[in-house]
């Protein structure tokens, strides 16, 4: 899953608007802080904010590939290090099922312990 980094439709927008303002006056006031150094300021901090978002982006998915390539690796140094086990130890011995290996003679065999099954008993209502 690769993460998209992201454009912004209203930063375009505004940058496109702010050139229009500006040609109307360098300097232009409207009152109540609506002046084009304000729109100027926002619009430079949603452009860097942006940069730094689409940067994180980027990171995070170096770090999933990252990931899971070491998932990768120690998946398989830990069947590396059970076959290891195996191999001295032999695939029936104690020593391979505390390493987590499954002792496949126990495993065929049915179990002879298993009680047949009993109804459940039927309360009177």
């Amino acid at each position: 899953m690769v993460l998209k980094t992201r454009g912004s439709a209203a930063l375009d927008k505004a940058q496109r608007r702010l050139a229009l303002l500006k040609s109307i006056e360098e300097n232009l006031d409207l009152g109540y802080g609506l002046t084009v150094t304000a729109y100027g300021q926002l619009i430079d901090q949603t452009r860097a904010m942006l940069e730094a978002h689409n940067t994180l982006l980027s990171e995070i998915e170096e770090s999933r590939k990252t990931m899971n390539q070491m998932d990768r690796a120690l998946s398989e140094l830990s069947g590396r290090m059970l076959s290891g086990v195996a191999t001295r130890y032999g695939r029936n011995s104690m020593q391979y099922l505390k390493a987590g290996g499954s002792n496949r003679t126990r495993k065929s065999q049915p179990s002879q312990s298993a009680a047949p099954e009993t109804p459940p008993p039927t309360q009177a209502a």
